[in-house]
Order: C-alpha cells, then sequence, then structure tokens
C-alpha cells in the first residue's frame, strides 16, 4: 500500500527521475515488508516555488521523499523503511547542482488503516 511523494526543488536539474523513483521502489521493495511490487506507488514533481530559510540566493536546494505508509507498523520497520530510502536517496547521483548544498530528506506518514479504502478495477 505505500505510497511514496518525492519533491525537488527546481534549482537541481537534469535530475533522471524515473531512475529515483525505480531505485527507491527497489530500496523500499526489498525490506521485505511490502506484500507485492504494485502495493508501491511513487510519484515526483519538481517544486518551483519554495524558500529554503529567509534568502532566494543561499544556493540551498532539496530533495523529500515522504513515505505514507498504513498505521500497525512497528517502529522498527518504520525505521528500516525510511533507512533503506534515505541509503539509496544518499547514493543517488543522476542530477546536476552544481554550487548548491542539497538537502536530503525521508519521513513516514502513517494512515489509519481503519479509514484508508483500496480496490483493484479492472477495466
Amino acid at each position: 500500500m505505500p505510497q511514496m511523494f518525492v519533491d525537488y526543488s527546481d534549482n537541481i536539474k537534469a535530475l533522471d527521475r524515473k531512475a529515483l523513483l525505480r531505485g527507491l521502489n527497489h530500496a523500499l521493495f526489498d525490506t521485505g515488508l511490502v506484500g507485492h511490487e504494485y502495493d508501491i506507488k511513487s510519484r515526483i514533481k519538481a517544486v518551483e516555488d519554495y524558500l529554503i530559510g529567509l534568502s532566494e540566493d543561499n544556493n540551498q536546494g532539496f530533495i523529500f521523499v515522504r513515505l505514507q505508509g498504513l498505521s500497525g507498523r512497528t517502529e522498527e520497520q518504520k525505521n528500516l523503511m525510511t533507512s533503506k530510502l534515505f541509503d539509496f536517496l544518499k547514493s543517488f547521483d543522476a542530477y546536476v547542482a552544481t554550487g548548491l548544498q542539497i538537502q536530503l530528506c525521508v519521513e513516514f506518514a502513517e494512515m489509519s488503516r481503519e479509514v484508508y479504502k483500496k480496490e483493484f478495477v479492472q477495466k
């Protein structure tokens, strides 16, 4: 069920978006905590309007990964998932960010299992 949202500052150029998503999906699946590869749904977008700190010309950028998962996971399981995603994110270098300091971030957001709805529809 995990939903993954990746935002990155648009001052990061030539980011290989598919490679980033593919690597993150593999890192998450390889934890053994996802039942089927099709359970992982990820998306990515460049953020045009953002401010890091107080100044617009501070040579900062970011790649932020938010993983949403259903309630019921232990802290150890959530930490394993975010750690594996973070390890991959730190190793990923298929982008251009000359002169920038990039902030890499990963978080886990829990969704209530009781109110989440999902169904496969064949068309």
